[in-house]
Order: C-alpha cells, then sequence, then structure tokens
C-alpha cells in the first residue's frame, strides 16, 4: 500500500512537472514562430507563459458542458428561470436607451440581446473566474482535439491584451476563454465587437454599451432578420426523418411544412424552417426555427442553447 502511494504522489510531481512551464516545450516554440505580430515581443510573450501554469481541470469542463449532458428538460430547468428573466427585464429597462437604438440599427430585438448576456454572465454579474491566459494555454497546448483552434484563440488573446493595455496575465474569463457580458472568444472579440458608447474604443471587460452593440452585431453578421420569428411551436405528429440533428441556414419552406401536415400555434408569414427535436423525460418536443434562430446557434451551435435564449427572451419580453 505504501509503494502504491508512494508511485502515485511521483507521478503526481512529475505530472505537475510537466504541465509546471509552456515555455521549455516546442509545441510553444512552433506556435510562437507560426502566429506573426503578437503585439508583445516573442520575449514579452514568452515571459507571461513563464508565470502561467497549465490547468488541466479546464479540459473536463468543457467536455462535461450541460447542453453537452442533459436533455433539454433538464438544460430547460437549470437556465430558463424566472429570477433571470426578472433580471432580464429589468436589465432592459436600466438600459432602454441603448437597446433601443441598437435594434433600430441592426434589427436585432431588445429582448434577444438581453437573453444572451442573462445566460452568458448573469447580466454581466459573473464575467468568469478563471484566468484566460492560463485556460487558453491549456487548451492550445493540452487539449489535442481543439489545439488549433485555441492557438489562434491564445494568438489573438495576446493581440488583444496589447492593444488594450491589459496585462495577459491578469484578465479573466470564462472555462472556454472567452470574457466580456457576451463572453466572446478572442477571435470573435477581434471580428465582431463594435464601440457602442461611441468613446472610440472597444471594451468589452467595462462598457454595458460595447457588450449589448457587439451581441446584436454579432447576430446581424449572422444574418438576423428583422421582425422575422424566432421560434415556432409545433402542434402536430411529425416524421422523425423531418428533424434536423445540426442548425441549418437553409431551410424548407412553410407552405412544404404545411403540405406534410405541420400543424403550428400560431399563423406566421411565408419562410424557409428546419425542424429540431427536444428531448424530455416524455418524449420530444418539436418546434420549426428560421433564420434567427439559426443566427443564435452561431452564437453557441447548441440548439438547446438557443432555445434556451428564445424562451428567456419571450419571457423578458411579456408585459
Amino acid at each position: 500500500m505504501k509503494k502504491i502511494t508512494l508511485g502515485c504522489l511521483l507521478i503526481g510531481l512529475l505530472t505537475t512537472q510537466v504541465y509546471a512551464s509552456f515555455t521549455a516545450r516546442d509545441d510553444v516554440s512552433k506556435w510562437l514562430n507560426d502566429s506573426g505580430d503578437l503585439g508583445f515581443t516573442q520575449d514579452q510573450v514568452l515571459q507571461y507563459l513563464a508565470q502561467t501554469k497549465a490547468k488541466p481541470s479546464i479540459v473536463p469542463v468543457l467536455r462535461n458542458a450541460p447542453e453537452n449532458k442533459l436533455k433539454w428538460s433538464g438544460y430547460q430547468k437549470r437556465l430558463v428561470s424566472a429570477s433571470r428573466i426578472k433580471s432580464g427585464k429589468a436589465f432592459v429597462q436600466k438600459n432602454a436607451a441603448q437597446l433601443q437604438q441598437v435594434a433600430k440599427e441592426t434589427g436585432v430585438d431588445a429582448a434577444i440581446i438581453a437573453a444572451i448576456a442573462g445566460i452568458e454572465s448573469n447580466y454581466g454579474a459573473n464575467m468568469g473566474k478563471h484566468l484566460a491566459l492560463r485556460v487558453l494555454a491549456t487548451l492550445s497546448f493540452d487539449y489535442p482535439r481543439r489545439s488549433k483552434f485555441y492557438q489562434r484563440q491564445l494568438a489573438e488573446f495576446f493581440r488583444l491584451c496589447y492593444s488594450q493595455g491589459l496585462d495577459p496575465t491578469q484578465v479573466k474569463g470564462s472555462a472556454a476563454g472567452a470574457v466580456g457580458m457576451g463572453q466572446f472568444i478572442p477571435t470573435s472579440y477581434r471580428d465582431f465587437a463594435v464601440d457602442g458608447d461611441s468613446d472610440g474604443r472597444i471594451d468589452l471587460f467595462n462598457s454595458v454599451d460595447d457588450n449589448i452593440a457587439s451581441i446584436a452585431h454579432y447576430l446581424a453578421r449572422h444574418r438576423w432578420q428583422a421582425g422575422k420569428p424566432w421560434l415556432l411551436t409545433v402542434d402536430s405528429l411529425v416524421e422523425p426523418a423531418w428533424v434536423s440533428k445540426k442548425a441549418k441556414r437553409q431551410g424548407v419552406p412553410l407552405s412544404q411544412w404545411e403540405a406534410r401536415g405541420i400543424a403550428l400555434s400560431s399563423s406566421i408569414d411565408a419562410g424557409e424552417f428546419n425542424l429540431y427535436a427536444f428531448s424530455t423525460e416524455n418524449g420530444n418536443e418539436y418546434r420549426l426555427g428560421g433564420a434567427n434562430f439559426y443566427a443564435i446557434t452561431r452564437y453557441n451551435h447548441s440548439l438547446w442553447y438557443a432555445r434556451a435564449v428564445v424562451e428567456i427572451a419571450q419571457g423578458i419580453a411579456q408585459e
């Protein structure tokens, strides 16, 4: 028993040593040489990485994300709460002027913007407790399945910190390295974040207006259609072969769904939709999602997530 315990201790010590430093690793050196201009010099980047230890416990957090493990009904119970909707109403009221302006400019409904902010960060109250550099470095070099993706995020994170005058070792975010009220990963910060308060600076760490405008801009860039439905309830039996397992942009015309015998809970104008199944303890629920539902799934590819956004938004918009 003592030998086993000692062996475990030795393995633990060796593992700690392997994870202790990124700076002596060949894969880190290759990444650094291939990344181009990071703002900081290579020596500065190495100095920041030398202050960073891997966090292997972060990998199971990503693998066990609730949208990957729960039925829709369990996910719904966890995310679509009366308290989140109540806080969303207060958020909309407090930021009414900015939300109305952004909705006018982009066509994205204020309630949808609020719902995303609610799910992502509890309306800015919880923007992440993890050190972003530690998370991104770990996922870049110790998570082979998505290493290339996270190496791009790590490079962009350094560029972001340089441009914003931030210390990379102090920035906090999510378990996936996302930051701000809207939880933008570094490449999304680069590609979709905008200056919502017109101060000449894009700041998702401190500016609520920038976060609101950036969430809306993200959806608008993914072809949000003003005034179109978010998600339609199906009130009839469906053929399993009609169901799309993943979100799709191109859909089936509503007239064809009606010809198949699909009945809806409300009448709408024509459009293209896909049929999605949402698992519960009592069987599947079915919904038709169009362009706007698809746009939400570009924010997070999970169908569960997109429906939760819709249901929270519906609660927020309800008088």
